[in-house]
């Protein structure tokens, strides 16, 4: 996936969902079923992406107590969780969205320990859903949360792509200085992660501002 090879990560993953399925190991099948839904969320496949996700949850569903990954499936299933969300929001389904995700948020927060971590990138995926659903005032609530999470959690590459949504969220409200100052941010968490990509895409943004 990592190399863009599609194709071969597709059939490896498949391979490993059998494997794991003949043995009757259901943590490793719902982890190669999962990874086979990101994959599809890559291609832009989000229908069967949120297949994919559902038919992982649902092995899960057959663990039974005892069974190695037993103790980690409270936090793989409020993944498949934020995962069904993030796919429905692809798919401009966003009241189906919301509530998933919201689900995962509550989820995540159960946890024992709680997971600042994963309740950040829910807030992420919140805030794109609610700008994609054209509500860019309950969007800058749910990024201001994931640039708070992401922050104390110390994920640079992560805040840097929750300060873009947020400059996006900026942009449609028509506040271009705090645009300019959150790309600011993501530009300079970009390179020091270096994701060249991402970096180029904002300082061509950047750019556009100061015409």
């Amino acid at each position: 996936m990592g190399l863009g090879r599609a194709d071969d990560a597709e059939e490896a993953l498949r391979a490993a969902a059998n494997a794991d399925e003949a043995l009757g190991h259901h943590r490793g099948q719902a982890s190669a079923v999962e990874a086979l839904g990101l994959l599809r969320l890559k291609q832009w496949k989000y229908p069967e992406a949120q297949r994919c996700f559902e038919e992982a949850r649902e092995i899960l569903s057959r663990m039974g107590q005892g069974d190695d990954g037993w103790r980690d499936r409270p936090r793989a299933l409020a993944l498949l969780v934020h995962h069904i969300g993030r796919a429905q929001g692809r798919q401009q389904r966003f009241a189906d969205a919301a509530g998933h995700l919201n689900d995962a948020l509550a989820q995540f927060r159960a946890l024992p320990g709680g997971d600042r971590y994963n309740e950040g990138r829910v807030y992420m995926s919140l805030g794109e859903t609610h700008l994609d659903a054209g509500d860019t005032a309950l969007a800058r609530v749910c990024l201001d949360k994931a640039m708070a999470s992401m922050d104390i959690e110390g994920a640079g590459l992560q805040l840097a792509d929750a300060a873009e949504l947020r400059a996006r969220c900026n942009r449609l409200s028509d506040r271009r200085a705090e645009e300019a100052e959150d790309l600011c941010t993501a530009a300079s968490l970009y390179e020091q992660g270096g994701d060249q990509v991402a970096l180029a895409r904002v300082r061509a943004r950047l750019a556009e501002l100061g015409d």
